[in-house]
């Protein structure tokens, strides 16, 4: 890598538009329908299961008489009619009451992410094991109340609307700040290696495993449902992946210019204020590298610190 890769653009006195943001009710009401159906009372019935009920299923797939790998579960709970299953699956489960069981034939689509069962004919066997209804509250003065701090409906929704706002406002700021060091990048002159694009695509690559891990997914099973190979999406990536590592490059050249800096002891209060969300704090340092992850730390506060001086230098209006 050359010693001097950038010549760095103007990057004080930038313009930028700040959008006109606003809460509408339709917002606030989803809101308030996701506070009601996280407080809603599971009530176990001796009824049909119907569509929308709660259940919790023995289930297992077999194809041509053998049992696919992974293809069962015990206990399994699903909404009926939310479409988690294969095509089909659902709906023959409406009708059965708890203790029934019931063997079905299905064909799975043809594009179905599964590779070994996409267009096969599967055979499955089902036991019900739990019928329940979602019983929800009202929304009304009473309800604000349970929820701890507030007398009144309105009072509740005056403070997800502020809620709401926030986080528009963080989102808003967030683009601002990608937007001002976006044209520092596109007016600087950059000698962009390519080792720093191949370990950026690298970063990405991990970011997104570790996304998909969250959700409970394997990397393999998600490769399979987009068609698509590592290689498909490195080279998918590789203008982003061009972009952030000459954005990574001017942020550091502000930094370095401007004199910014970060102490030890900034760097420590910030991962120990990071680390106070986990409950065996001792544990965790034990697992992870902690030199790397001040050097990590080190960097994100060097970088919060060159977006307020962007900010604070630019004209947003």
């Amino acid at each position: 890598m050359k010693a001097n890769p950038i010549e760095l653009a103007n990057y004080k006195g930038l313009k930028a538009k700040k959008r006109g943001l606003k809460v509408d009710g339709k917002e606030i009401n989803n809101a308030l329908n996701y506070l009601q159906q996280s407080r809603a009372k599971i009530i176990t019935i001796n009824e049909p299961a119907y569509r929308g009920a709660q259940v919790e299923i023995d289930f297992e797939i077999r194809q041509t008489g053998v049992k696919i790998e992974d293809g069962g579960s015990r206990n399994h709970p699903l909404i009926l009619g939310e479409g988690r299953f294969l095509p089909g699956f659902e709906e023959n489960l409406v009708g059965m009451k708890a203790g029934e069981e019931k063997e079905f034939s299905l064909k799975a689509p043809a594009d179905w992410g599964d590779k070994r069962i996409a267009g096969k004919n599967l055979e499955i066997k089902v036991k019900m094991n739990i019928v329940q209804k979602r019983e929800l509250p009202e929304i009304n003065d009473e309800f604000a109340k349970s929820l701890g701090k507030f007398n009144s409906l309105d009072i509740l929704k005056k403070n997800i609307e502020e809620g709401l706002m926030q986080e528009k406002e963080l989102v808003e700021k967030q683009r601002i700040r990608i937007e001002l060091i976006e044209k520092v990048a596109d007016d600087s002159k950059i000698d962009l290696p390519e080792e720093l694009v191949n370990r950026e695509t690298e970063t990405m690559l991990e970011e997104l495993k570790f996304s998909i891990k969250q959700f409970g997914l394997d990397f393999e099973t998600y490769l399979n449902q987009i068609k698509a190979s590592v290689e498909d999406l490195k080279k998918g990536w590789k203008k982003q992946a061009e972009k952030r590592a000459k954005i990574g490059l001017c942020l550091k050249a502000i930094a370095d210019k401007e004199g910014i800096n970060v102490e030890n002891e900034e760097v420590e209060q910030k991962i120990n204020g990071n680390l106070k969300r986990y409950n065996n704090v001792e544990r965790v340092k034990k697992d992870i590298d902690l030199n790397a992850l001040k050097e990590y730390t080190k960097n994100i506060i060097i970088n919060e610190k060159v977006f307020e001086l962007l900010e604070r230098e630019a004209e947003i209006i």
